[in-house]
């Protein structure tokens, strides 16, 4: 395996320096496009995650059942994280995955576009911003992606410590 230095040595430093940044700026502008970032920062944390608890091991080259065993654990303690891998595996390959443990069938919604609404009544002005409804449809139902980006945030941040 050939070591490429990018900047981060841990899934610590992978969480500091990609997945925070992203977070923020899914929480700033929850659009589509910041949504998938996150989505896909949190899931590369994972193969850091493995680097750290198996140095030395290639993660595509490793024992199928110890990789199972690992992910398994993992989407065990934090089921928003397998939607997040179909969905970060799908961005990767184009919208077509091959593994037969996707649940992921898309997304609906929409993303907030950002900015600021002013609306001016017979009671004032009042201001608000347009809200992200973005979904994670999957086989056991509807999960919301910010819920979903906030708890593997949270489940990660306390496994990369």
């Amino acid at each position: 395996m050939k070591k490429v230095d990018f900047g981060p040595r841990s899934a610590g430093d992978y969480f500091g320096l990609h997945v925070i940044p992203a977070h923020q700026q899914f929480l700033r502008i929850s659009n589509l496009e910041n949504a998938m970032a996150a989505a896909k920062a949190l899931w590369e944390t994972v193969g850091w995650l493995w680097l750290d608890r198996h140095p030395g091991v290639d993660r595509r080259r490793a024992r199928a059942e110890d990789l199972k065993a690992f992910d398994n654990d993992l989407f065990k303690r934090c089921p928003d994280l397998q939607l997040l891998r179909d969905l970060a595996d799908a961005a990767k390959h184009g919208g077509e995955l091959s593994n037969p443990n996707v649940t992921v069938t898309g997304l609906s919604g929409s993303g907030s576009p950002g900015g600021t609404i002013f609306t001016t009544t017979m009671f004032g002005t009042h201001e608000s911003t347009p809200e992200c409804t973005l979904r994670i449809e999957h086989a056991g139902g509807s999960r919301d992606m910010k819920e979903a980006l906030a708890t593997a945030f949270k489940f990660l941040q306390t496994e990369t410590s």
